[in-house]
């Protein structure tokens, strides 16, 4: 490790610890009616678009298994989450869900706030009996979670995609066995 790497590392672990010694802990829960207007202003600002805050909007209305979670901070709404069902064009009885979008705050990243959204939604996804999720998203962050890419699976995106970022997670071990094919999303994230 290099000394800047080191340096770095301190002040990150600083800046870590005075933030919960603040008090300034997350707390995750379900999102609510309450909190779509801070979940769009969120967004909008997370993605520089309205196209994420559509979707969003999209999966509440025709959507009906939808996993949307928030991060708070002292009542302040500081991250978003949500998983969408989606299945494979060959296996249709497999029940997987779809990790996208999320967001968190410009002025918070590098908090642990959304590591905090990704697991509690996991979990959640676990409890429901959900076979694996998938992600199309940044192949430097979602391995820490144990996502892999999808093609090991023989499954692929419906969309042009490096091969690295298009990730899956097996909730149930064994549960893709044998399975393959293209995921097919909510048809809302058509208009992406």
């Amino acid at each position: 490790m290099t000394l800047l790497h080191n340096i770095s590392r301190t002040l990150q672990r600083r800046r870590n610890s005075t933030w919960h010694a603040l008090g300034y802990d997350t707390t995750v829960r379900a999102e609510t009616p309450a909190d779509y207007e801070a979940i769009a202003s969120l967004t909008r600002s997370a993605f520089n678009n309205e196209a994420e805050v559509n979707l969003i909007t999209a999966l509440r209305q025709q959507a009906t298994d939808c996993i949307a979670l928030v991060a708070e901070q002292h009542g302040q709404l500081v991250g978003h989450i949500l998983f969408s069902a989606a299945t494979l064009d060959k296996a249709p009885q497999t029940r997987l869900m779809a990790l996208a979008p999320m967001a968190v705050s410009n002025v918070l990243q590098h908090q642990g706030i959304g590591s905090a959204l990704v697991r509690a939604g996991l979990e959640q996804c676990k409890k429901q009996g959900v076979a694996a999720v998938v992600v199309l998203g940044h192949p430097a962050y979602y391995p820490r979670f144990g996502f892999i890419p999808a093609s090991r699976f023989t499954i692929s995106c419906p969309w042009q995609a490096p091969d690295n970022a298009f990730m899956l997670l097996e909730l149930t071990p064994g549960a893709l066995k044998g399975k393959s094919g293209q995921v097919l999303y909510h048809p809302a994230f058509a208009a992406l």
